[in-house]
């Protein structure tokens, strides 16, 4: 009996043993583990994670009151109208910021030159022509402009309205090769019958003072547009208040009175107070400010 007693109690103190082995091993175990940090917002400080770059401490002191860089252009814009404004003298009265965009645009392919030595091909078609709202209402097709034209003028004639012009309306703008020619042939008709002894090419030189051979139209173009108050396309309108006020504020939308009276010698035009061209706010404005026409502008005079 004393032999199995002792058997029993040494099995007893065995598994006693590995039981205090295994609870041991657990606890071990358990104190690997690192505990999670505190939620944000539970009082505890917060870290940057690796990815988050500085912490906030290490910011400039005034960065949360800055804007952010979707804010920059807009004050930049604002700064940058204000110098226009300085510049000029005068303030829109109308809300530009619809029309900005356009009137501002500076790309070069709205100064290219079309005259009787820089023709347009006879399949030039601008892709991106725009009917004009302030097309005359007579009967006539809607005329159509280039977009950023087009956009620009509404701006320029919104403006003229402040002002209390606001009778003058397009008579033409984006002409085809096709009508063009169709155009020139006629006044030549026309001016045969006016001068029966004169040859083809004095016809000719007579008409191209008045209008251009395909090609070398501006209407073709898309840029340009014929705008006035009257019956008809005359001199006389450039002694009207509408005239001078659309001639002293064109390029303050990006336009340009394309023949004046005192460049005939280098357009090869006659005076056309009714006829402007877009060309961007910049270029226009430089234009003006220095009593050039585009020629002069683009260095083109020969």
């Amino acid at each position: 009996m004393n032999a199995k007693k002792t058997t029993y109690i040494l099995t007893a103190l065995l598994i006693a043993a590995i039981a205090g082995l295994l609870i041991w091993a657990t606890a071990a175990e358990n104190s690997d583990t690192v505990t999670p940090p505190p939620a944000s917002g539970s009082g505890a400080e917060s870290r940057p994670s690796a990815e988050s770059g500085a912490s906030s401490d290490s910011l400039p002191p005034d960065a949360s009151s800055r804007p952010d860089a979707s804010e920059t252009p807009s004050e930049t814009s604002e700064d940058a109208e204000e110098a226009y404004a300085q510049r000029v003298g005068k303030s829109y009265r109308i809300d530009m910021t619809p029309y900005l965009a356009y009137v501002t645009a500076s790309d070069e392919e709205y100064l290219r030159l079309v005259n009787q030595t820089h023709l347009l091909p006879s399949d030039y078609v601008p892709e991106d022509l725009t009917d004009s709202i302030h097309t005359r209402k007579d009967g006539r097709d809607t005329q159509q402009l280039r977009l950023y034209a087009a956009k620009a003028l509404e701006a320029f004639l919104a403006e003229a309205a402040e002002y209390g012009h606001t009778d003058v309306t397009v008579t033409s703008a984006y002409r085809s090769y096709a009508y063009q020619n169709y155009l020139f042939n006629v006044y030549c008709d026309n001016e045969r019958k006016a001068h029966p002894d004169a040859s083809d090419a004095e016809i000719e030189a007579i008409v191209l003072t008045y209008s251009l051979k395909p090609g070398m139209s501006e209407h073709q173009s898309g840029l340009c547009v014929d705008m006035h108050n009257l019956p008809s396309a005359n001199i006389s309108f450039g002694e009207t208040a509408q005239a001078k006020w659309l001639a002293e504020n064109a390029h303050r939308f990006g336009f340009i009175l394309r023949f004046p009276a005192d460049k005939t010698d280098i357009t090869g035009v006659q005076y056309e107070p009714w006829h402007f061209r877009f060309v961007g706010r910049e270029a226009a404005t430089e234009i003006y400010e220095q009593g050039l026409c585009l020629e002069e502008y683009l260095g083109q005079t020969g």
